[in-house]
C-alpha cells in the first residue's frame, strides 16, 4: 500500500489544518473543557457519531475510559494516536480535532457545537503548528488458516468474556484468527447477504443492542435500539435521538459483500455470551454487536433466537 503524505491529508482536510504536537494523554485530559462535542469513531466500513461531553475524570487520560453522564461511552487507545490535526472553519466557533494513526487511518473525530467552550477550543488551536507528520504504509495482509494446539480447550475454559483478550495475546492471534481457530465449536460464519441487510434485520427485531465500532485508537459504544433507518447511497444509516441512557447517535455502515459476519460464543459464569462480529476484507473488526444485558446477568433468550435465525438464513 503506498504511503500517504502529510500534503495529501492537508489537501483533503484543508490547508489550515494544524498539527497538535502534544502528548495524547494531555489532549485527552483537556477534552472535558471543550464542552459538548460531536464525537465520531470511524471504522473501515462504518461510523458511530454521537453528541456528548467527555467526563471530568482522570480515567480518560490514564486508561482511556470515557463514561459520560449523557451516555457517551468510549475506550480510547491513546498509544495509537499518531497525528492530531486541528482545523478552524470560516464560521465563528467552528473547530474540529481529528486523530490519525501512523498509517494515516482516521481514528477519531471531534467537532465543536454551538454550546461548546470556544475559548478552550481557541486555546488548543493556538498550540497548533504547520509541522508535517510522517506516516508509514500499512503492510499488506497475508491471509492464512490458523490452527493452534490447545486453543479450543483454552476458549472453552474461559470464565469471563474479558479473558478473551489475554487468550488471544497468549496465543499470538488476532481476533479474526481466534475465530478461525475455534470454528465451528465457538465461532461460525453467517450468510453473505451483505452488511446492510444484516443490520436491517437486527433493527427490525426491535431488540436493545450494544453496538461497538472499532478503530485502532477508539472503540465507541451505543446501547439501545436501532431506529430511523435510511438508505444513503451505498450505506444504511440509523438516527437515534438521545434519552437518559444514550447520547443522540447516528450509526452508519456501508453495504459490502466483502465483509464477513461471524457468530461468536464466549463462555462465562452465567451461561455464556453471543456476539455478532463483522470484519472487513483485511480481517479488521468493523462492528461488534451484543444483545443488551446488565453486567453479570444472562443474555436475552431473544438475542440468541435472533442469531439462530440469522445463522439459518431466515
Amino acid at each position: 500500500m503506498p504511503a500517504i503524505t502529510a500534503s495529501d491529508l492537508r489537501q483533503r482536510l484543508g490547508h489550515d489544518c494544524l498539527s497538535l504536537a502534544l502528548p495524547a494523554a494531555e489532549v485527552a485530559a483537556r477534552l472535558y473543557h471543550l464542552g459538548p462535542l460531536r464525537v465520531m469513531t470511524q471504522a473501515s466500513h462504518a461510523f458511530l457519531d454521537q453528541v456528548g461531553r467527555f467526563p471530568r475524570s482522570d480515567d480518560v487520560a490514564q486508561v482511556g475510559l470515557v463514561l459520560g453522564e449523557d451516555g457517551l461511552d468510549l475506550r480510547l487507545n491513546l498509544r495509537a494516536w499518531h497525528w492530531l490535526c486541528l482545523t478552524r472553519g470560516q464560521a465563528a466557533g467552528d473547530f474540529e480535532l481529528r486523530v490519525f494513526d501512523r498509517h494515516a487511518a482516521p481514528l477519531l473525530r471531534l467537532a465543536s457545537l454551538p454550546g461548546s467552550n470556544l475559548q478552550a477550543w481557541a486555546e488548543l488551536y493556538a498550540q497548533g503548528s504547520l509541522e508535517h507528520p510522517h506516516f508509514t504504509p500499512r503492510e499488506a495482509l497475508v491471509k492464512q488458516d490458523v490452527q493452534v494446539a490447545g486453543l479450543v480447550d483454552d476458549w472453552a475454559a474461559m470464565g469471563d468474556v474479558h479473558d478473551h483478550f489475554a487468550l488471544l495475546k497468549r496465543h499470538g492471534l488476532t481476533r479474526y484468527q481466534g475465530n478461525q481457530g475455534v470454528a465451528p465449536q465457538f465461532a461460525r460464519r453467517i450468510g453473505s447477504a451483505g452488511t446492510a441487510a444484516l443490520l436491517g434485520q437486527l433493527a427490525d427485531s426491535g431488540l436493545e443492542l450494544m453496538v461497538f465500532i472499532y478503530s485502532p485508537g477508539s472503540t465507541q459504544i451505543y446501547t439501545g435500539k436501532l431506529d430511523g433507518a435510511t438508505r444513503q447511497g451505498d450505506s444504511l444509516v440509523f438516527d437515534m435521538p438521545g434519552d437518559g441512557d444514550a447520547a443522540p447517535t447516528r450509526f452508519g455502515i456501508r453495504d459490502t459483500v466483502e465483509a464477513e459476519a461471524w457468530r461468536v460464543y464466549k463462555p462465562n459464569a452465567v451461561g455464556g455470551v453471543n456476539s455478532l462480529e463483522i470484519f472487513d476484507a483485511e480481517q479488521r473488526l468493523i462492528v461488534q454487536l451484543f444483545g443488551r444485558r446488565p453486567a453479570g446477568q444472562p443474555e436475552q433468550p431473544a438475542w440468541r433466537e435472533l442469531l439462530d435465525r440469522l445463522e439459518a438464513g431466515q
